[in-house]
């Protein structure tokens, strides 16, 4: 005869075994963030963006941030060794490994950094990801920055000849080669070693979007802001996890994640860099830097001299059997269907 003390500890065994799969089945996924806990990117992206990932998989997927684990050039291979889940990186890092999608960061391609961003993202699935650049890693989705800008401390640029012998900070890939084109001096340094390295005339500007001169606080060094229309270049940045860490969720998470990821977070991080575009500038010409925008005999110098660029990536993109022109006109297809 089945008693009531039996019947209570089979329920209990059941309870208890029910428990241990759902802990089993729990995904806490490291991230490894190397950009400051109060940065935009942190604040505003990837911490909502973490939490509806839990809320949607009702808690059986958690991200977790920890301090970077290495500089921000070695988050990709943290990533692809398990030293990491998750991570955040700029394609710049590590341009030798991205021919195809430095693409979206040509000169003149965008607005702002919702069309560019979720262009780029529609590009890369139509054009780039059999190429398959992000072998290693699992790719969760990627994005543009809004348009860059040319921030000086001293010299107000109307023309290139302004340009010619100015040392400008740059983080490398298609900015350093734009400096070395306008025949400035590009210097390498960390973003957050800009503003000694201006203020002391190390350097004599930077290459940024407006938001970043913000959030890096380089407004007082700064005497002038250049706006470029539609961007000297743009900086694409890509966030991505390890594959046996995806391999381990199910499928049902798995799609949720995708769900999460691609475009819709392409549009999520789009919307803040262009809230804080708008706001740096506000903040910045409060302060006493003076924006001028790039016009007439200016930008057509410009566009003159950039768009070896464009025939550059073209080439490049051939060597990696990926039609170039067709990917860059779909890319501004989009960008003036999202306008």
């Amino acid at each position: 005869m089945f008693s009531t003390k039996s019947f209570l500890a089979a329920a209990g065994l059941a309870a208890m075994a029910a428990a241990t799969s759902a802990s089993a089945e729990e995904t806490v996924i490291r991230f490894s963030n190397w950009l400051p806990p109060t940065y935009p990117l942190t604040t505003d992206v990837f911490v909502p963006w973490a939490e509806k990932l839990a809320e949607e998989t009702e808690g059986r997927v958690r991200v977790e941030f920890v301090s970077g684990l290495g500089s921000p050039q070695s988050h990709f291979d943290l990533v692809r060794n398990g030293v990491a889940d998750m991570a955040f990186s700029v394609h710049a890092y590590n341009a030798d490994r991205f021919p195809l999608i430095m693409g979206v960061e040509l000169p003149f391609l965008a607005p702002d950094s919702r069309s560019a961003s979720i262009a780029a993202w529609r590009t890369y699935e139509a054009f780039f990801a059999d190429a398959n650049e992000y072998r290693g890693v699992e790719l969760v989705s990627l994005w543009t920055t809004g348009p860059a800008n040319v921030f000086t401390n001293e010299t107000e640029i109307s023309s290139l000849e302004d340009m010619q012998g100015l040392k400008v900070r740059v983080a490398g890939g298609i900015a350093k080669d734009i400096a070395e084109r306008l025949e400035m001096v590009p210097v390498f340094a960390p973003a957050t070693e800009a503003y000694e390295m201006i203020s002391r005339g190390v350097a004599d500007g930077i290459f940024f979007p407006t938001e970043s001169a913000y959030n890096f606080r380089l407004g007082p060094a700064l005497g002038y802001g250049l706006k470029i229309p539609n961007g000297l270049y743009f900086s694409s940045q890509y966030l991505f996890m390890n594959p046996r860490v995806w391999d381990r969720l199910s499928e049902e998470d798995q799609a949720i994640l995708r769900r999460l990821g691609g475009e819709y977070l392409a549009a999520f991080a789009a919307e803040m860099w262009d809230q804080q575009d708008v706001l740096g500038e506000s903040e910045m010409d409060a302060g006493g830097t003076a924006f001028t925008v790039a016009e007439g005999a200016l930008m057509e110098s410009l566009a003159g001299e950039l768009a070896v660029f464009e025939q550059r990536w073209i080439e490049a993109a051939a060597e990696q059997g990926v039609d170039g022109e067709a990917a860059l006109a779909y890319f501004r297809e989009q960008v003036e269907s999202l306008n």
